[in-house]
């Protein structure tokens, strides 16, 4: 449709305490065309065959041979949820070593709008290079969603709370 924004949601391997088909059905309700990305580990923690029912798009993992396949539409914001400890140090340092942390690190290149949502146990959220990776991120002009002081159950954002991010940069 005309009126729907694209949106890249890159997942990574950590689960998604309420569950990724909610957010995504949330997402579609305000309009956002759906794209799934996953890191090779995301594969394993969110079910690929339900999110193509979800967007009616595969679930991207790899980079696709130049000629073949469907290149992905233009996306106007790109949310990365959830993203885990090894994949915020991998994309706040331009460790591009599959496609999705890739394709981060180039939306922030062409200037698209990126929202993370870091999911990662309290010991390695603990680990200095975290802490400084998610201070990289936001200097570079990404809106990350974190609350270090909350305990681990509350650490990830609601649902609600992840739409709302949404919705502030489709009407910007």
């Amino acid at each position: 449709m005309a009126d729907q924004r694209v949106l890249y949601l890159v997942v990574s391997g950590s689960p998604a305490p309420e569950g990724l088909p909610g957010l995504v059905q949330m997402l579609q309700d305000d309009k956002w065309r759906i794209t799934v990305l996953s890191t090779p580990m995301g594969v394993r923690f969110h079910d690929p065959d339900g999110l193509q029912e979800l967007t009616g798009e595969p679930v991207r993992v790899d980079y696709r041979r130049p000629g073949i396949g469907n290149s992905l539409p233009p996306a106007d914001a790109v949310l990365a949820c959830p993203l885990t400890f090894n994949s915020v140090n991998k994309f706040a340092h331009g460790h591009a070593d599959n496609f999705a942390i890739g394709l981060l690190c180039e939306m922030v290149g062409y200037g698209v709008p990126v929202v993370v949502v870091p999911h990662c146990k309290p010991q390695p959220a603990s680990h200095p290079a975290f802490g400084q990776s998610l201070a990289t991120l936001k200097s570079m002009g990404v809106t990350v969603l974190h609350n270090p002081g909350a305990p681990y159950e509350k650490r990830m954002p609601s649902w609600s709370e992840v739409q709302e991010a949404m919705r502030a940069i489709a009407s910007a």
